[in-house]
């Protein structure tokens, strides 16, 4: 019995522990910009850009999350065999009418900064891609992704 209530106490100082470490970074997904400043950019969006590369393929996903903005960019993937996690995305700005979201992007263990600048088009978005500083730069279009 005495056993148990430690096993109990251990379980329960562990669950506090783990809550206290994975809190932080679920808020930290937000950025400090306001969703009432991304409206239109709201929603769920597959970005589609012609590259060096091929074409290339990846969801992108814009949320009020308590009043901030959360971005949630999936990796492209050429293969179609799955390309891993989404990126969360916290340095999210305004530059005119347009959306600028600036992360990094791990190149097996490299971090690469990269710039992805979303403006309205009609219905859609246009969408620059600025990789490595400037080293690689693509344009595309995204589009509502149909749920």
């Amino acid at each position: 019995m005495k056993t148990t209530l430690l096993h109990v106490r251990r379980l329960a100082v562990a669950a506090t522990l783990l809550g206290a470490i994975v809190s932080p970074r679920a808020v930290s997904a937000q950025s400090a910009l306001d969703a009432s400043e991304a409206g239109a950019f709201m929603g769920s969006w597959s970005v589609s850009v012609q590259s060096d590369f091929g074409p290339l393929e990846f969801p992108l996903v814009v949320t009020d999350q308590g009043g901030k903005v959360a971005v949630m960019v999936g990796l492209p993937d050429p293969t179609g065999a799955g390309a891993g996690d989404p990126v969360p995305v916290t340095n999210v700005t305004r530059s005119g009418e347009g959306l600028v979201l600036n992360y990094d992007l791990d190149a097996q263990g490299q971090l690469v900064p990269v710039s992805l600048t979303l403006t309205p088009n009609g219905e859609d978005l246009a969408a620059v891609f600025d990789i490595g500083g400037g080293a690689f730069s693509a344009a595309g279009t995204a589009k509502r992704a149909s749920d």
